[in-house]
């Protein structure tokens, strides 16, 4: 079945109030675990119009509204004995001709890590939420949206081999949690990374995991998995980090195994790319793409949500399922930034394949967007932005 749900924002003009930090620079880790608390990034407070030509996403009876928006958006970051990332938006939006009743809408992500690199002992905290379709069949509008959350947490520990080696051990129990859908769920995950420091600003690293699902709710979603309310996710990869003059490059490849139960095991290739190029003095390109088993919640901390995030664009809603899936996503794109004015042109893919992972194919969907931010400073803690953003989702 196939869902129009082309929606097009065709001015959004928005205010920001903005909290601003200074300037930091990219370090290895060796360099970021010496080094004094450093911070970048801002805290934005942002009030906009909004205009939408199919408020309620209908191939067949269109219906335009204005929408008034306000809230905060963010992309901070702090490193030293706390490490922080927090990057999301969260905003009231109210429609101004009453197609819907106003609502709170968002996505974020936030972590933090207490201890640096060179310590034996760390520890890791994230949260991060987002809006999924309740109804899978039907398009995303306000009345067919729930909050989901996903917590995690747990220990870091290093052990360094000389100043080039390092192996890390990590324990993590996260927890998904939906505003109506009872598909609760926790997880138990263990994983072992080596990393060795290259000539250069570069790494290379082999990565291995286990994690272990359970349901809380284990009678609503026993006909999902034929009985079974658990399912195990392994993983294996390796990765090149490297950081030349003008040029980024992440390069991971590995595989993934899934297995409900006592079931068959599904498994399938896992990589992730990512290459930006400074061509200019004040523009650069990027280039991304990956792909591995994830979860509703799991799929709100992947590299693409974050990305989407970073950019300050709206992801897609995905959709409220218990099933793991098998997850692809690509990006592209183009920044400008002078002193006073920035211009981000990009473009995103992203693809849910539940048939891969299960019995169950009546969920599998992609969805494509882009979308163009025009930003001005007008005084140092003021800036105006006007946003184009197109999705369409099948």
């Amino acid at each position: 079945m196939k869902i129009d749900a082309r929606h097009y924002c065709l001015a959004l003009l928005a205010f920001g109030w903005q909290v601003q930090a200074a300037a930091q620079q990219l370090m290895q880790p060796a360099a970021v675990a010496s080094a004094p608390t450093q911070q970048s990034g801002y805290v934005d407070l942002l009030g906009g119009l909004a205009y939408t030509d199919n408020a309620r996403l209908s191939s067949s009876h269109r219906t335009s509204d204005g929408i008034a928006i306000a809230g905060l958006n963010t992309n901070y970051q702090r490193t030293g004995e706390l490490s922080l990332n927090l990057l999301g938006n969260l905003a009231r939006i109210q429609y101004l001709q009453g197609s819907y009743a106003g609502s709170f809408y968002g996505q974020f992500f936030g972590s933090g890590v207490l201890g640096k690199p060179t310590d034996f002992l760390q520890w890791q905290l994230s949260d991060a939420f987002g809006e999924e379709m309740t109804n899978p069949l039907e398009s995303p509008t306000p009345q067919n949206l729930q909050t989901i959350n996903n917590v995690a947490t747990g220990p870091l520990l290093n052990f360094h081999f000389g100043f080039t080696n390092r192996l890390t051990l990590s324990g993590v129990y996260s927890r998904t949690t939906y505003e109506r859908s009872p598909f609760d769920s926790q997880t138990y995950q263990g994983g072992a990374q080596f990393q060795h420091t290259l000539p250069g600003a570069s790494t290379i690293s082999l990565y291995a995991s286990t994690a272990h699902t359970t349901y809380i709710d284990s009678a609503a979603v026993r006909s999902y998995f034929s009985g079974n309310t658990a399912y195990d996710i392994r993983q294996a990869s390796l990765s090149y980090k490297a950081r030349y003059v003008r040029t980024r490059v992440l390069l991971t490849m590995g595989y993934n195994f899934l297995q409900y139960g006592g079931a068959p095991t599904h498994g399938a290739p896992l990589y992730r790319v990512r290459l930006s190029r400074q061509i200019s003095p004040f523009s650069k390109v990027f280039i991304g793409g990956g792909q591995a088993y994830s979860t509703n919640g799991a799929s709100l901390e992947s590299p693409g949500a974050r990305v989407g995030l970073q950019l300050g664009a709206s992801l897609n809603a995905g959709y409220a399922v218990a099933q793991p899936f098998n997850e692809r996503s690509a990006d592209v794109g183009w920044i400008f930034q002078r002193a006073r004015n920035s211009l981000t042109v990009s473009g995103n893919y992203r693809q849910e394949l539940f048939g891969q992972t299960s019995v169950n194919h009546q969920f599998d969907h992609r969805d494509e967007g882009a979308v163009i931010i025009l930003e001005r400073q007008l005084r140092p803690r003021l800036s105006v932005r006007l946003r184009v953003h197109g999705y369409w989702q099948d």
